[in-house]
């Protein structure tokens, strides 16, 4: 095969060449040409696979010959619907014939897939997670095809982004995990009966038959993507959005573990938790992390050995990453590794071969569903599969294929088992497994002579991986002796393999391992004893929680005293001298599936002078609805306190919402806001808690106060005054709200405010506020203004020669106003006039490609057939935009070169372009749109024009438009920003938030339109677009 390699410097770039040995097909008719990519010096990369023996490849695995397994896409950007009807996707098996490095060979191993992401080799099967399912496939006939398939766990719910299922990976235990996004699962019985079932993002794991399935971990994540295993046994992987300003993060899954987003506290509570959501151990940033591996090999350096390798999808690179320890879980430090320059270059996966060379699978340009890069008139780019490995000599023989292994004798397997290639090893240790009890002391005797020969730590546990995976008797007494043995990664890895298999007989030697000077071994210790379920660990875990633990080591506590479950023992912490004993204690009795805590428990606790256990209390109070009277002393002391924490903040808040239907606690609402000494700050609060309640209808003392604020001096009070009448909908306002519209000496932003109420409320606007409102669509306005009185205008209840002034001023709107101001028109007449003059005027309007065809046909729909067909050339105006956006892009970006990213940081902070109302960078600005601060290295400067210029053509994940439909028939569209047990909280396109409901809710679907108002490119002269998009550029 002739090899394809890709030129190298002290930096190697990349420029790929086709040969005429083997066809190369890339862009759509055109050869297949490498885009450039850059690895370090001294390596090399060759092209392993590409078109046309690949095109979309996605993620991968080896068979024990080396054969390659290639989750495979074609290409096609598809819903559910779709999928589970065309089935387009598959798996591929690609083969080395002449083990040159180059593949040569390929054979469609299983057709008919719904949406495959990934490929484990396991006892003669290949194991996928493909959209929905758990695959089993095996090829009994050796032709490479498979012909027998049997779905072993089901049912994932997915939607086609590729959110969901993702795996499957071999642990060293032998069990099979995978990880699945949030989109749900619901698992049955034979006798139909629901056995599980969630939304909630989580990691899974089963026997290798499907059998025994259980949940590791989970949380409000919206994409876990790829796990890998520390040879001790810790569980790490990458996972997508968090956070909900975007962090694509590198994650310590730990047993029982509940992860963020905290913007998903439904999802959430589906888990029993021990304290605050864990945190990630590296965030990257907005990057789209995807595949990663564990580095096994010296090939690349001995350095390597134990580095991790994560993909990241958007910014078109391979980092390496260093992973240390930090007490009981890890920290890291990332650096690039590979990188390309091309923006289509996607990386979705990264494995070792056998020889320690790594393979890149690069995807190509197809995926667009939720992926936030340019989506308007780009190529089907394929990709393809690349090899990088040092400069040198390789391995010839990496997987022992001369081996003949059912002849070993058991010395020899000992040899192997402790070979140099880890494929080999790998193999040894199945070998043992397969032989059973045979088996067991000469990993015993193997285990006994691993510190005096120091291995390196892969080396020395895998024998007690095997005996693990054996679990007779005697290999468990074998487990249990290396408790006490010196080499503290074989203590690490026997404590987890005892509580993997639950050893009843190991809880002593476990107890005493509490203590042990290794955080990770207490940690791990914990975690086995909760597995195990004895009661004679409750003291010693409680004991443990004195001492100084890190988060992740005091979750696997709590969490194991929650699993034991043992009530009557973890209540008598509660008068513990140790207020972290006080609070664990506390935190597991609220979880325990008993439900042993009690009101008259938590009650003492409430005035405890420690303030993390207060607040624990205090949120395990604002939990139980019927305890509402326990918190009013304390809620009442916060309120009086000019200066609380953010914390003390979330809990006050939190309590008052929670208790909101408790007589006592409205009452303390509104007190609060009728005494003259509740600080401002505090009266802001329940104000914003009252704009935040569930209840159907305020309490009559709340409105009351409510509409005193409005009387008030403190311009920040009335504001939130104002918003909060808004939300709730509170009634007899309206000559107050006009007051506050008349009054000249107010801030304008609050009259318009003021108005926006009255408007959306039918109320007919006076003269000289609409003219207020009229004046702020100048172009020397600030936008958020424009939008506030475009808005306000869109709702109002006009009167005809108002209307006709809309129409004139439609004729001349840009694309940030316009959709809002096209609310004045919609079901509110059926004069021809008034649609000939509306279809004119939008025919020039400089905004009109912000409008949909359907918003239009709707609009019109109310008028004559003459109007209607009067209205044709705007629609095939409006119809031909696509092609005419493309065109503008390539236009700007040509003239738009050359800004100053200083220049430009004004501009983003300025009242023009007002970015920094709706993202932050470095941590100010706003956070109702995506984190910026790493934009310029995730998007090249087409993206970024075009998320400027049309906002709705792309959209990042986790950012995405919803139209809901009320029971009312109410429909409101925009953007989720935040979820609660009883109501979803919505930002609509003029950037109102509007609460809904769940209990009202008809019908919830996504709608793709962005809530950033398109045309803030016409309110910026050409200078200030060119600055904006330099300082976007700047910002890695």
């Amino acid at each position: 095969m002739t090899r394809q390699f890709l030129t190298l410097s002290a930096w190697t770039i990349v420029l790929g060449i086709a040969t005429s040995a083997v066809p190369r097909l890339g862009w759509a008719g055109d050869a297949f040409q490498a885009p450039p990519i850059t690895v370090p010096g001294g390596y090399t990369i060759e092209l392993a696979a590409a078109p046309p023996l690949v095109k979309h490849p996605m993620m991968a695995g080896f068979d024990d010959r080396g054969r390659l397994f290639v989750a495979e896409a074609a290409g096609e950007n598809l819903r559910r619907p779709d999928l589970e009807e065309q089935l387009p996707n598959f798996v591929r098996m690609l083969e080395d014939t002449d083990h040159d490095g180059v593949f040569d060979k390929s054979t469609i191993f299983a057709d008919k897939m719904t949406f495959p992401m990934g490929a484990l080799w396991h006892e003669g099967a290949l194991l996928v997670a493909s959209s929905g399912a758990i695959w089993r496939f095996e090829d009994t006939d050796y032709d490479g095809v498979a012909d027998l398939r049997s779905k072993i766990v089901s049912d994932f719910g997915y939607s086609g982004n590729g959110a969901d299922v993702h795996g499957c990976f071999l642990g060293p235990c032998g069990r099979i995990y995978w990880c699945e996004g949030r989109h749900g699962h619901e698992f049955r019985d034979e006798q139909d009966q629901v056995t599980s079932a969630g939304k909630a993002a989580r990691i899974f794991s089963c026997k290798s038959d499907g059998s025994d399935v259980q949940i590791h971990c989970g949380g409000g994540m919206d994409n876990p993507v790829e796990i890998d295993f520390l040879p001790t046994g810790e569980m790490l992987g990458t996972v997508n959005i968090m956070f909900r300003q975007r962090g694509d993060c590198l994650v310590h899954w730990m047993h029982g573990g509940v992860y963020p987003r905290h913007d998903q506290p439904k999802v959430v509570d589906e888990f029993r938790r021990t304290g605050d959501l864990l945190p990630p151990v590296h965030n990257f940033g907005h990057v789209a992390v995807s595949g990663m591996t564990r580095y096994r090999g010296t090939q690349l350096g001995e350095s390597f050995h134990g580095n991790l390798f994560v993909t990241e999808f958007n910014t078109h690179k391979v980092k390496r990453v260093h992973l240390q320890r930090d007490g009981s879980t890890f920290y890291a430090e990332a650096e690039d590794f590979l990188t390309s320059t091309f923006g289509d270059f996607h990386p979705t996966d990264v494995l070792e071969d056998a020889d320690g060379s790594l393979l890149v699978i690069d995807t190509g340009g197809w995926f667009r569903i939720g992926c936030p890069t340019s989506q308007i008139a780009k190529p089907n780019v394929l990709g393809a599969i690349y090899r990088v490995r040092r400069k040198g000599l390789a391995d010839k023989n990496p997987r022992g294929a001369d081996i003949v292994w059912r002849t070993q004798t058991m010395a020899q397997l000992s040899n192997l088992i402790q070979d140099r290639r880890w494929a080999v090893r790998d193999r040894a240790l199945r070998e043992f497994v397969r032989r059973g009890s045979a088996s067991v002391d000469v990993l015993s005797a193997s285990l006994a002579s691993a510190d005096d020969r120091k291995l390196h730590d892969e080396l020395q546990v895998l024998p007690v991986w095997g005996l693990g995976r054996i679990a007779n008797e005697r290999a468990r007494l074998v487990l249990r002796e290396q408790l006490a043995c010196d080499g503290s990664s074989i203590r690490l890895a026997a404590t987890t393999a005892l509580g993997i298999l639950r050893d009843q007989a190991a809880v002593p030697a476990l107890c005493a391992l509490l203590i042990d000077d290794d955080p990770a071994i207490r940690r791990e210790a914990a975690t086995a004893l909760g597995r195990i379920g004895s009661a004679s660990a409750v003291n010693p875990l409680l004991d443990a929680l004195r001492g100084q633990v890190n988060r992740v080591e005091e979750h696997a506590l709590i969490f194991a005293l929650i699993e034991i479950g043992r009530a009557d023992a973890t209540a008598k912490a509660l008068a513990s001298d140790n207020p972290r004993v006080r609070r664990a204690a506390l935190i597991a009795l609220d979880q325990m599936d008993s439900q042993p805590l009690t009101r008259e428990m938590v009650a003492g606790l409430l005035e405890t002078d420690d303030l993390e256990l207060r607040n624990t209390s205090l949120e395990i109070v604002a939990r139980h609805p019927t305890w509402g009277d326990e918190i009013v002393q304390v809620a009442g002391r916060m309120l009086g306190t000019v200066d609380l924490s953010s914390a003390e903040q979330s809990v006050l808040s939190g309590s008052l919402l929670a208790f909101e239907q408790n007589p006592a606690i409205q009452q303390l609402i509104a007190k609060s806001l009728a005494d003259e000494a509740t600080p401002a700050s505090r009266k802001r609060q329940v104000l914003e808690v009252i704009a935040q309640t569930g209840l159907a209808e305020l309490p009559t003392a709340w409105g009351t106060q409510v509409r005193a604020a409005l009387t008030l001096g403190d311009p920040l009070l009335v504001e939130q005054a104002v918003k909060t009448i808004a939300a709730t909908g509170l009634e007899d306002v309206g000559q107050q709200l006009q007051r506050i519209a008349a009054d000249g000496t107010r801030p304008i932003d609050l009259r318009i405010a003021a108005l926006d109420v009255l408007s959306h409320r039918g109320e007919p606007l006076a003269a000289d506020h609409f003219r207020l409102l009229t004046d702020q669509l100048g172009s020397n306005v600030p936008p958020l203004r424009q939008l506030a009185a475009a808005r306000c205008i869109g709702a109002a209840n006009l009167s005809s020669p108002q209307v006709d002034d809309v129409t004139q001023i439609v004729g001349r709107a840009g694309a940030l106003e316009l959709p809002a101001l096209l609310g004045a028109f919609e079901d509110k007449s059926n004069d021809d006039r008034v649609g000939n003059a509306l279809a004119i005027a939008l025919l020039k309007s400089p905004g009109l490609a912000s409008v949909s065809v359907d918003r239009i046909k709707s609009l019109l729909g109310s008028y004559s057939d003459d109007v209607r067909t009067a209205a044709e050339p705007l629609l095939a105006k409006l119809k031909a935009t696509t092609t005419e956006q493309a065109q503008r892009l390539a236009g700007l970006q040509r003239s738009l070169r050359g800004g100053d990213p200083e220049q430009g940081k004004h501009v983003f902070y300025g009242r023009h372009a007002a970015c920094f109302t709706c993202h932050q960078v470095q941590g100010q600005g706003g956070k109702v749109g995506p984190d910026l601060s790493t934009i310029g290295g995730r998007r090249n400067d087409r993206d970024l024009l075009e998320a400027i210029v049309y906002p709705s053509s792309s959209q990042a994940r986790g950012f995405e438009g919803f139209t809901l439909i009320t029971t009312a028939g109410k429909v409101i569209s925009g953007l989720i920003t935040r979820e609660t047990a009883r109501a979803v909280f919505v930002r609509t396109t003029d950037q109102a938030e509007v609460q809904v409901l769940r209990d009202a809710i008809e019908e919830m679907r996504p709608n793709g339109v962005s809530i950033m108002p398109a045309g803030l490119d016409q309110n910026m002269q050409a200078d200030h677009l060119r600055d904006l998009l330099a300082y976007l550029q700047s910002l890695k």
